[in-house]
C-alpha cells in the first residue's frame, strides 16, 4: 500500500502537467509537496516544474508569467556561461 501513494503522485502530477502549462502546473505541485513534507515552500525551481518546462519548450508552449519567463532567461544564460566556461 505505501508504493501506492507515490505512483498515484506521479500519475497525477503527468495528468496536471499535461493538461495546461507543464510548467506552471509543476511550480504548483512542487510546492504543494514541499508544503505538505517539510511545512515550508523552496523558491528554487524543483523537479516537476523543470520537467514542466522542458514540456512547454518541446511543446511549443509560451510562458505567460513575465516574472518566471525572466527567471528561466537568467537560467538558462547561467548554464550556458557553466556550461562554455567552468568555473
Amino acid at each position: 500500500m505505501p508504493k501506492l501513494t507515490p505512483i498515484a503522485l506521479a500519475a497525477f502530477a503527468g495528468l496536471m502537467l499535461a493538461a495546461c502549462s507543464a510548467e506552471k502546473e509543476g511550480e504548483k505541485l512542487d510546492t504543494a509537496i514541499e508544503e505538505a513534507t517539510t511545512g515550508e515552500t523552496a523558491h528554487s525551481d524543483g523537479l516537476l516544474e523543470d520537467a514542466g518546462e522542458v514540456i512547454d519548450e518541446v511543446t511549443g508552449a509560451e510562458n505567460d508569467d513575465p516574472v518566471d519567463a525572466v527567471g528561466d532567461a537568467v537560467e538558462d544564460a547561467a548554464d550556458e556561461v557553466t556550461d562554455e566556461n567552468p568555473v
